[in-house]
C-alpha cells in the first residue's frame, strides 16, 4: 500500500468533537471514540498541499465555486460512478444535511409527509421535524442478519400522498449498499407516485468487500424530480471544510434549492475546500481504493475478534461506510444504557442506535475508521463490558 492507514495520529488539540467535546457520554473529552462519523486517517497529501498552497495567496476575500473546482466532482462521478451528467447539474453546497433541509424548504411546506427508512440516520428526523413536516416511518425488514426494503410497505406509504423521500445510500447507520435494481426501483416508485426524492449519497465511495455504489442520479433520464447530495467529507476525512455539492439534473429545480438556501445567505464551499475537493477529486483514487481495502480490513477484524470473544453480539457485515451496527440484544439492555455503561466504566464513546429508531433499540453503532491497533483496544473494552454483563 502507497498510504499507512495505521499511522496514529494525535487529534488531541485539533478542536476535534469525536475526542474533545463528549459530552453527550457525561465527559469533555477522555473517552476512546468509536462514535461520530469520521475517521482518524490522516488527509489525502495532496488535499493538504493545495490548501498550502492557497494560503500562499495572502488574500481570502469572498470566493465563489467555480467551474474548475466543480468539473473535478463531474468528472470523479463519470469516471467512479457511471454518471454522465453536464457541469450545469452540479451545484456547490455547504453541507450535506443543511442541503436537504432547503431541500425540504423548497419543495415542501409544513404538514407534507417525507418517508424515511429506519433505523437512519438521525439528522433527517431534525429536518423534517423542526420544520413542521410529518415524518412517515417505513421500517427496513432485519432477518439473517441484513437489512432489506419492504417494498409492499413502501408503496403503500407512498401512495398515501408522501410528498418527498429522503433516501439514504449507502444507508447508514446499517451499512447497506443498495443494489442498482433497489436503485432503480426506489427512482421508479418516487415517478409513480410524484415524491421528490432526495438521495443522501454522502458515504458513496466507502463501499467494502467489492460492493459498488450505484447514484440516483444515474437514472436521471428516467426522473428528475431528484436531488444527490455528496461531499468530500466521509470519502477523504475533511467534514471540517463543509465541502458539498447537489446534483440535480433538472435546471428549474436546481434554480429553485439555490434560491431558497441563498434567502437564509447560506452559500457554497469556502476557499480551502475549493481547494481541497480539486485534489481529491483529481488525485484521490488509489487513496479511496486502499482506504476502502483497509477498511475491509478492519471490518473483517471486529467480525472475527467479536465472534471469538464475544459471540453474544451479533454483526452486521457492512457492505459500505465505515460505520458498523452491532446488536446486543441477548444483553437485554437498551442502547441507551449500553453507551452509558460504556462511557462510565469502560472509557469508551460508542453511539447508541435507540435514536436511529427501527429496530435500533438494542444496536450500538460502531465506528471503525481508525487505526486496527485502535480498533483492538476498543474491542477488548466491548468484550470485557459482555462478559461482565453475563456475569450479573
Amino acid at each position: 500500500m502507497k498510504y499507512n492507514f495505521d499511522a496514529m495520529q494525535n487529534r488531541l488539540g485539533s478542536d476535534s468533537i469525536k475526542w474533545e467535546k463528549q459530552l453527550k457520554f457525561g465527559t469533555q473529552s477522555g473517552l476512546l471514540p468509536f462514535w461520530i462519523a469520521d475517521t482518524d486517517f490522516a488527509a489525502l497529501p495532496e488535499a493538504v498541499e493545495a490548501m498550502k498552497q492557497r494560503l500562499e495567496h495572502p488574500v481570502f476575500g469572498y470566493t465563489f465555486t467555480g467551474n474548475r473546482t466543480v468539473e473535478t466532482v463531474q468528472k470523479w462521478y463519470e469516471r467512479r460512478h457511471q454518471v454522465k451528467l453536464g457541469i450545469e447539474a452540479f451545484l456547490p453546497a455547504q453541507g450535506v444535511v443543511t442541503a436537504i433541509w432547503f431541500s425540504l424548504r423548497g419543495f415542501t411546506k409544513p404538514g407534507d409527509k417525507v418517508l424515511v427508512f429506519t433505523p437512519v440516520y438521525d439528522p433527517f428526523f431534525a429536518v423534517i421535524g423542526n420544520q413542521g413536516r410529518e415524518q412517515v416511518d417505513c421500517p427496513l425488514i432485519y432477518e439473517n442478519g441484513t437489512y432489506r426494503i419492504n417494498w409492499e410497505d413502501l408503496e403503500d406509504k407512498l401512495k398515501q400522498g408522501v410528498s418527498a423521500m429522503i433516501f439514504c445510500n449507502p444507508h447508514n447507520p446499517v451499512g447497506r449498499v443498495w443494489s442498482p435494481e433497489d436503485v432503480e426501483k426506489i427512482v421508479l416508485l418516487c415517478k409513480k407516485y410524484s415524491v421528490w426524492l432526495l438521495s443522501d449519497e454522502i458515504h458513496g465511495d466507502v463501499v467494502l468487500y467489492g460492493n459498488h455504489y450505484t447514484s440516483a442520479a444515474r437514472f436521471a433520464g428516467v426522473y428528475d424530480k431528484m436531488i444527490v447530495y455528496t461531499a468530500i467529507s466521509k470519502t477523504f476525512n475533511m467534514a471540517g471544510l463543509h465541502s458539498s455539492c447537489c446534483l440535480i439534473p433538472n435546471q428549474e429545480v436546481k434554480q429553485l434549492q439555490d434560491k431558497t438556501a441563498r434567502e437564509a445567505w447560506v452559500m457554497g464551499p469556502n476557499c480551502m475546500a475549493n481547494a481541497a475537493i480539486e485534489a481529491c477529486y483529481t488525485y484521490g483514487d488509489q487513496w479511496v481504493d486502499e482506504q476502502n481495502e483497509y477498511l475491509t480490513g478492519n471490518a473483517d477484524f471486529v467480525m472475527d475478534y467479536l465472534g471469538e470473544h464475544a459471540p453474544e453480539v451479533g454483526v452486521v457485515k457492512p457492505e459500505g461506510t465505515y460505520l458498523m451496527w452491532l446488536d446486543f440484544g441477548k444483553l437485554h439492555l437498551t442502547g441507551d444504557e449500553i453507551m452509558k455503561k460504556l462511557a462510565a466504566n469502560y472509557g469508551l464513546a460508542v453511539g447508541s442506535g435507540t435514536g436511529y429508531r427501527g429496530n435500533g433499540e438494542s444496536f450500538m453503532r460502531f465506528n471503525i475508521g481508525c487505526p486496527r491497533a485502535v480498533l483492538e483496544q476498543g474491542l477488548e473494552k466491548i468484550v470485557q463490558f459482555v462478559t461482565d454483563e453475563k456475569g450479573v
